[in-house]
């Protein structure tokens, strides 16, 4: 199979926001990340999206922390490495950049402000062309995230500007209340808007994480899965789902649909990073 047409699957299996009050299945702890690291490698995850805990299940932006928690994924596994330096929690520049440290092969940047159901995520072009300087000089590549049609836009725009580089990855992420809804039409419109020779996947919060997967697919794009955006297994919110099962799930129905998932390897080539 052309590796073009490979899935690339990356999985965002903590976040920020839920505990284990939310859900026994999420994992916190170092040793609780790594492990299921190794299982949705195994499970056909090509990235991981790292977010740290500190041992109260509260976000965590300290620099050994990170280090720590990427040298061992590393170390079980050839999973391509994503930390967040998300906006939902804090806003300010430098805790946001903390996890840098660890020089990761990719860094999430969100393109613009946004309200979530609860706490708006603040992120103003000062921050982001900021974050952009210190991900390109870490010697990562920024996974832009972006959540209506917008922010896109404004990527253009920095591109021309020469802030955001090639490769370009992007992640549209869709259904949150205060942004994009999933549409068929509007994920269309997105899609066309991105730069030439991007690479781009899609994820969907709640219970629109699984149909937004399989348009993605359907669209020849790649996905973004985990317990961070949808806890549930099912539409009906009664069955928790885990990390594994909901990559295990969307690498199944690739198959079912002629698109293999990629391995790490072949999705560093898809998306334009170095070889290990």
């Amino acid at each position: 199979m052309n590796s073009s047409n490979k899935l690339i699957i990356n999985a965002a299996i903590t976040g920020t926001v839920l505990n284990k009050a939310d859900t026994r299945y999420l994992p916190v702890s170092i040793n609780e990340i790594v492990d299921c690291a190794q299982r949705v490698r195994q499970a056909g995850a090509a990235i991981v999206h790292l977010h740290a805990r500190n041992p109260d299940q509260s976000p965590c932006f300290n620099k050994a922390v990170y280090c720590e928690l990427v040298e061992r994924v590393r170390q079980a596994t050839d999973l391509i490495v994503c930390v967040s330096l998300s906006g939902r929690i804090v806003s300010d520049v430098e805790m946001r950049a903390a996890a840098l440290a660890s020089t990761p092969d990719m860094a999430s940047l969100t393109l613009g402000s946004m309200n979530f159901m609860t706490q708006p995520s603040l992120n103003s072009p000062e921050t982001i062309r900021e974050l952009a300087d210190r991900i390109y000089a870490a010697g990562a590549v920024p996974e832009l995230e972006v959540f209506e049609v917008g922010f896109i836009n404004y990527a253009n725009y920095l591109i021309k500007k020469g802030i955001i580089q090639t490769p370009y990855y992007f992640n549209i992420i869709l259904g949150s209340l205060g942004t994009a809804p999933l549409d068929l039409i509007g994920l269309g419109h997105m899609v066309t808007m991105l730069p030439p020779g991007a690479t781009w996947g899609v994820g969907g919060l709640g219970r629109y994480q699984l149909n937004a997967n399989v348009m993605s697919l359907a669209a020849g794009g790649h996905v973004r899965v985990g317990l961070e955006d949808n806890i549930y297994f099912d539409g009906h919110k009664e069955e928790l789902a885990d990390n594994p099962r909901l990559v295990e799930r969307i690498a199944r129905i690739a198959r079912e649909m002629g698109r293999e998932p990629a391995t790490p390897k072949e999705a560093r080539q898809i998306i334009g990073l170095p070889a290990l």
